[in-house]
């Protein structure tokens, strides 16, 4: 499982809070949120969404902040279910395209207290219609910040988990969470491409 115990940047105002400067790393990043600063306080819930060109496809990046008064295995399946359903492809055309899962939907759950957290993740990372919900635990009052394993993630998933750690600091190098979804993809294509054309020379002889 991986854990990052943050430490306050040299150059931060922020303090150590985990929630905060992740809320302001996103901001320096190009995201936007329609919530108000008092919202994430009276409210407990802030958006974060940034717009993806995915080769020709048009994808969105999406952090979602929720305060749990409580987390347990129950909280974390609702919420994965919860979320995919909200964000996966609707339209024909979407659907069409879910191949290169172009929406990316990162669930930050803030959990209250001065408990340490170690639930397994990796388990509700879900896929679905285009989407892929990765659920990411934080304890701001201890500085925790949990996330899924990165060694259990192969393909698409891994880069994803890697874009995180590139936003927590934890990776100095920028992250390209698509490129193996691409390059997956016109492989597939190529694929299918020598297919037909084996098919209709198979045909013609």
């Amino acid at each position: 499982m991986q854990e990052l115990k943050a430490v306050k940047p040299t150059e931060s105002t922020d303090g150590t809070d985990p929630v905060s400067r992740l809320m302001q790393r996103l901001a320096d990043e190009g995201f936007k949120s329609d919530n108000s600063e008092g919202d994430w306080e009276n409210f407990g819930e802030v958006i974060f969404r940034r717009e993806e060109k995915i080769s020709f496809a048009a994808g969105e990046t999406i952090f979602i902040f929720t305060r749990v008064p409580e987390l347990n295995e129950r909280i974390l399946h609702q919420t994965s279910e919860a979320v995919v359903n909200s964000y996966k492809a609707r339209s024909t055309s979407q659907k069409a395209l879910s191949v290169l899962q172009s929406t990316t939907v990162y669930h930050v759950l803030a959990a209250q207290g001065d408990q340490p957290h170690n639930d397994p993740l990796s388990q509700y990372i879900t896929r679905a219609g285009g989407a892929t919900f990765i659920p990411v635990v934080m304890v701001p009052e201890i500085n925790q910040v949990l996330y899924p394993d990165l060694e259990e993630k192969v393909g698409s998933l891994k880069p994803r988990v890697q874009y995180l750690q590139y936003l927590l600091g934890e990776r100095r190098e920028p992250v390209d969470m698509h490129k193996q979804t691409v390059q997956a993809f016109y492989v597939s294509v190529a694929v299918v491409a020598v297919l037909v054309i084996l098919l209709l020379f198979s045909f013609v002889h």
